[in-house]
């Protein structure tokens, strides 16, 4: 089951249920409205979502081509998210942006920093910058999704 996120003008917009070749898409509704809400009710919506899937699939629900609808980040916002960073020369030029040396210790124990995001950019939309002079670094995340997690695990 693939999901993304319609932009339907609103701060988390639309879920989406995606064809598996990523050609088709048809609205989650009345399962639930959000990426944020199938993730809170998971465990109660995914029997449901998945049937949806199926039938998309099948061509047995309203559909629409993804290529002609904008979409948002999957997950426009998140109340909370683990950063791992993996790539030296990204850590490198972040630090000396901020004027900062990278210490050695980040040669061999990973950077692990929490964040929360207000807004997450789509794949495809405009990335704003104060100055492009300033310089830009971009790079590639992959998600992973758990459930809630308690403090200390390891």
């Amino acid at each position: 089951m693939k999901l993304a996120t319609l932009d339907d003008g609103t701060r988390d917009g639309q879920l989406l249920l995606v064809s598996n070749d990523g050609t088709r898409a048809a609205s989650a509704q009345p399962m639930c409205r959000t990426m944020q809400e199938a993730l809170e009710r998971w465990e109660d919506v995914w029997p449901a979502l998945k049937l949806r899937a199926d039938a998309l699939e099948a061509g047995t629900v309203s559909e629409m081509r993804t290529d002609s609808v904008p979409l948002m980040a999957a997950l426009p916002r998140a109340y909370q998210f683990v950063d791992g960073s993996a790539y030296l020369n990204h850590i490198e030029l972040v630090r000396k942006a901020r004027g900062a040396e990278m210490p050695e210790s980040f040669l061999t124990d990973p950077l692990v920093y929490q964040a929360v995001s207000d807004h997450f950019h789509p794949a495809t939309g405009p990335i704003p910058v104060a100055d492009e002079a300033y310089g830009l670094d971009f790079e590639a995340e992959v998600g992973v999704i758990t459930g809630d997690v308690p403090a200390g695990v390891r």
